[in-house]
């Protein structure tokens, strides 16, 4: 594990903005209205029950709140001492909670009373309301800095199945303030939507009490219906937004003028669809409309975002740019696997440097010695860089694009192939709204098959779609099934959930018989043809396949 100190100190830097803002509102939630004096002298009162409690620099303090005016000030309070906030999931499996508690060596738990999980003999559990009742005896704010390694650990999933903890720093929160990034959004209305123990938290909430903005904390049902979360945005002024690139699809699917209120709003965590965002924009060209879109790119492992891409409203490419570097942020372009510098035009792995970089993996040095690496920067100083295992290529204008995972590729017939790739010409046609592809293998031992998850309009007919296919991938890149789905299922933290898709998908999409020509009659001379297209049809689930049909396996 690296260690070092906070190069900045968060606490004090929203303790600052207080003293320069103190009337101006900095959280609401729904009737609630907090100034930022007032959440100082909140986080002044959890930070004193605390160490009443014996907390003090670089003890964990687990944090199982829902978005809440409490969830902000309990987390301000933690890190006014100099200890670190470990956001805990209260919806996560119990197995999933303690290893988080164990792994992260928490020594209290501050929640609601809504947290259902039992808790290691070590930690102690405590009431938010019983931090924020506390008596302050001093209005002295937090020192300039303090001597942690890590102000959060937020877990995310592991290779091994054990959710693995990410070490984020002061600076790299703080550089998320930087006036050189979204420069019109300081001193305005965040919304704060994202699930708690999610890294997005780090935008949502410090991003406006650094810069006498306002957080807007967004109720559950109100995210979980388009039409509700329209409302509320529209009602509570929100400026600036984030969402997942999921969440934004399943929205804008039902509800085309979400967002049209915002001045900012940042799509991030899964790749974009081109055809979405232009036909968003269309939908959205009214008279005085002003919403930006712009691409966000980044692991947890470099603070929330890395890359950075305003998406223009004559935007006609076929690929949204993730764009270029956030203020304090060095890329670094290797061929895949190795530490070597990428030949000009090919795809290359994305390595990421600067504040934003987190200190490492908790517990877990030889995965943070794989991924956190030190390389020769411009001027031949070692550099610190974070791998993040995702390829790109970079345009003549400096722009990087992104083209899909390393460990998502996969290898079928011989052949690699990245999903991304499959999806984003899929994606292309006008009546696919959402799709999502992967391998799958039948668990019989069976080859590696790609898979198609379809969200469409009830016009899209087999063979329509079929042609599109045809037109831009070849053979071996043409999906093996097809599944219609009403909607992508979500995780927690807002990506496509896999598994429970595979789950619910149910029979794969095929042509109907009754709308096919009928067959030709085949001569005896055409036997063997008959038995191959009898073995296909076996193998594919194609009802009568026909000869001049185009199919795989």
């Amino acid at each position: 594990m690296r260690t070092s100190s906070r190069s900045a100190g968060l606490a004090r830097a929203v303790y600052e903005q207080s003293l320069r803002t103190p009337a101006a509102p900095a959280v609401v939630d729904g009737d609630r209205i907090l100034s930022h004096a007032t959440v100082d002298a909140s986080a002044a009162a959890v930070a004193a029950s605390l160490r009443a409690r014996g907390i003090g620099s670089g003890d964990a303090v687990a944090v199982g709140l829902a978005r809440s005016w409490q969830l902000v000030c309990v987390m301000l309070g933690v890190l006014r001492l100099g200890a670190r906030v470990v956001p805990a999931d209260r919806l996560s499996p119990a197995d999933r909670v303690g290893h988080i508690l164990d792994d992260s060596g928490a020594r209290l738990l501050v929640h609601d009373g809504t947290f259902g999980h039992g808790l290691p003999d070590r930690v102690t559990a405590v009431l938010a309301d019983a931090l924020l009742d506390a008596p302050v005896h001093t209005t002295d704010g937090p020192p300039p800095g303090a001597p942690a390694s890590a102000s959060f650990t937020f877990y995310t999933s592991g290779t091994t199945g054990r959710p693995k903890g990410v070490e984020v720093r002061d600076a790299g929160i703080l550089r998320l303030a930087d006036p050189a990034f979204l420069p019109d959004s300081r001193g305005a209305r965040f919304a704060c939507l994202s699930n708690p123990a999610f890294d997005a938290l780090s935008f949502e909430v410090w991003v406006p009490l650094l810069t006498g903005g306002c957080c807007v904390i967004l109720a559950d049902e109100d995210v979980q219906s388009p039409g509700r979360l329209a409302a509320v945005l529209r009602r509570e002024r929100v400026h600036t937004a984030f969402v997942t690139t999921a969440l934004f699809n399943a929205v804008v699917d039902t509800e085309p003028g979400c967002f049209s209120g915002l001045t900012e709003l940042l799509v991030g965590g899964e790749q974009l669809n081109a055809p979405l965002i232009r036909r968003w924009y269309r939908h959205n060209a009214a008279p005085g409309s002003r919403t930006r879109l712009h691409n966000v790119y980044g692991p947890t492992e470099c603070t929330t975002f890395a890359l950075h891409h305003p998406i223009p409203r004559d935007f006609d490419s076929s690929v949204v740019p993730l764009g270029r570097a956030l203020p304090g942020t060095g890329v670094a372009l290797v061929a895949p696997g190795t530490t070597q510098p990428a030949v000009t035009g090919q795809d290359a792995e994305l390595l990421l440097s600067g504040a934003g970089l987190a200190a490492g993996y908790r517990n877990l040095p030889e995965e943070t010695d794989r991924r956190f690496v030190t390389l020769s920067g411009d001027d031949g100083t070692p550099t610190a860089y974070y791998r993040t295992g995702d390829l790109v290529r970079r345009s003549a204008d400096g722009d990087l694009t992104y083209v899909g995972r390393a460990d998502r590729q996969v290898k079928v017939r011989g052949f690699r192939i990245e999903p991304g790739e499959v999806e984003r010409h899929v994606a292309e046609h006008p009546a696919v709204r959402q799709v999502y592809v992967c391998a799958h293998r039948d668990g019989r031992g069976g080859p590696a098959e790609l898979v198609a998850y379809l969200v469409a309009e009830p016009t899209l007919s087999w063979d329509e779609f079929e042609d599109h296919v045809a037109a831009g991938l070849p053979g071996y890149m043409r999906p093996h099934h097809l599944h219609r789905v009403p909607a992508l299922p979500l995780t927690a933290n807002g990506k496509v959930d896999e598994a429970s898709l595979r789950a619910s998908a149910g029979a794969p999409w095929r042509p109907e018989a009754a709308s096919r020509p009928a067959p030709a009659v085949l001569e005896p001379a055409d036997e063997p043809l008959r038995v191959v297209l009898d073995l296909a049809g076996e193998i594919l689930g194609v009802p009568e396949p026909r000869p001049e049909d185009r199919w795989i396996a």
